[in-house]
């Protein structure tokens, strides 16, 4: 989650690296994170977050939604000026979005993986390689989700701690006879 000093000091570089108080649209156009919708969202405004760090600041005026850039594909049920800034930004930073994504769930794992070896490996065998060890929820009950689907789906590493709080590391041979159900066969 974005702080809001993280946000200041964004629109804070993006003002010295222009040399004057950015627009919303000069910010996204340096391309920084976070995104001015991030820091509208956090802080409270644009004109809000200027005040934070003493910029000069602008009354709102005019179409708020920049045209659609040249070249950028959309689905065929969307329209740009529908779009939240939120998705406008996404549309217009897919491919760095995909980017950090992956650099994220890739970091996400690495961490899982010490976790596991931390743990001593499988708690039933000696298996200890982390690309064979499975996160096993003892209570089903208090499952909310499998920790490597967390993983995928970028959900931060406090919940998945949290979740990984209620397993006990088993590796894929030993996982699978704990679910192993005679009656299927």
């Amino acid at each position: 989650m974005t702080t809001e000093e993280e946000c200041l000091t964004a629109l804070q570089r993006a003002a010295d690296q222009l040399g004057e108080s950015p627009t919303k649209a000069q910010y996204e156009e340096l391309g920084m994170t976070p995104s001015a919708s991030t820091i509208l969202r956090v802080v409270g405004g644009w004109n809000a977050a200027k005040r934070e760090v003493n910029l000069e600041t602008e009354p709102s005026s005019g179409t708020r939604t920049a045209p659609k850039p040249e070249g950028l594909e959309l689905p065929d049920d969307m329209e740009w000026d529908e779009l939240s800034q939120d998705q406008r930004w996404h549309y217009k930073h897919a491919e760095w979005n995909t980017e950090r994504s992956l650099r994220r769930r890739e970091s996400h794992r690495a961490w899982a993986n010490k976790l596991q070896r931390r743990r001593g490996g499988c708690t039933r065998c000696d298996e200890t390689n982390p690309v064979c060890l499975d996160f096993h929820h003892v209570d089903e009950e208090e499952k909310e989700m499998a920790v490597g689907k967390m993983i995928a789906f970028g959900y931060a590493k406090e919940r998945i701690e949290d979740e990984i709080e209620k397993c006990i590391v088993l590796c894929a041979n030993c996982h699978r006879k704990e679910h192993y159900d005679e009656s299927t066969f």
